[in-house]
């Protein structure tokens, strides 16, 4: 893998050099990309590779000045010598680099599976996506009628508010009319204790009156003791009636939470399928030299 690597590098710096270019790691990336739609190797790797080349550049610079300082039939036999060297580095060079185009294309085949598993992921994700936009609108429903059965029950609670309010006034006043009523008779009982020294002639008529005013008084008792009643029953029906609303609304807010739960849960499946899918879409192209061990780890991954 390292001479496959080395190989491509001095290819781009072979065809840099030709261009008039430098070679660098930044433009050996850039032709590598161009000609062959692929990187080889780190930038450490990249840059050795480069000094290497730079290295066999000043050897054969070397090598033809000291074959310029020979004999015209020595030289003529090391150029010839060179020649056969550099054919059989040709050769060697097409051999490595036949090897380096099957490899890149199973590497390719690989990328293209690892696409198809990334399609299918994202799909996936999708679909949890989906689902999880018809939780987050099942719970906007709830709690828009959670928000209108609390306004009803606000609304029910002011009123029998006001309704009590109002009793209790009324009552207030039948009490003070009471009051006012039993005031009245002390005073005239009051009055007729004192005049009944004179006037013998009217104990009848003042105790009939007394009787009168006594069944009054009763009267209006028995009609305060009747609405003191009516006031409980309606006090009661309110009270169940404020029952049976928190229980509706003690139903809905465990559906709420219900809901809320599932949300979560999609929402972590969902982020599990969105580090599945980027893992499997980032994955590293594997040496050419362990294809076995990359259809291994490949199916480790597929498998579920």
């Amino acid at each position: 893998m390292a001479s496959g690597r080395r190989e491509f590098t001095w290819q781009a710096c072979d065809a840099l050099a030709a261009a008039g270019r430098k070679p660098s790691i930044a433009s050996v990336r850039e032709w590598t990309l161009a000609n062959h739609g692929r990187k080889q190797g780190s930038d450490t790797d990249t840059q050795a590779d480069i000094n290497a080349w730079y290295v066999l550049l000043l050897a054969l610079k070397q090598e033809k000045q000291t074959v310029a300082g020979l004999p015209d039939d020595v030289a003529a036999l090391a150029r010839g010598l060179w020649i056969k060297a550099n054919e059989a580095a040709s050769d060697a060079l097409q051999a490595h680099r036949a090897q380096a185009d099957a490899e890149i294309a199973a590497a390719a085949q690989q990328c293209a599976l690892a696409e198809a598993a990334t399609a299918g992921e994202r799909a996936h994700a999708a679909a949890l996506g989906h689902e999880l936009d018809i939780a987050r609108e099942s719970i906007r429903r709830l709690e828009e009628s959670l928000s209108e059965i609390r306004a009803t029950v606000q609304a029910t609670e002011v009123r029998h508010a006001g309704q009590l309010q109002l009793r209790n006034d009324q009552l207030g006043a039948s009490g003070r009319e009471i009051a006012r009523k039993d005031a009245e008779h002390a005073a005239r009982v009051a009055e007729l204790d004192g005049l009944r020294r004179h006037a013998l002639l009217q104990i009848d008529a003042a105790r009939t009156e007394a009787r009168a005013n006594r069944d009054e008084y009763e009267r209006s008792l028995l009609a305060h003791q009747q609405a003191q009643m009516q006031l409980r029953q309606a006090n009661g029906k309110a009270q169940k009636e404020l029952a049976g609303a928190a229980g509706r609304l003690s139903a809905i807010e465990e559906a709420l939470s219900a809901a809320r739960q599932q949300n979560a849960a999609l929402e972590v499946a969902l982020a599990q399928e969105r580090v599945a899918a980027a893992g499997s879409a980032g994955a590293p192209v594997r040496r050419p030299g362990s294809a076995r061990l990359q259809r291994e780890s490949g199916f480790k991954r597929r498998r579920p």
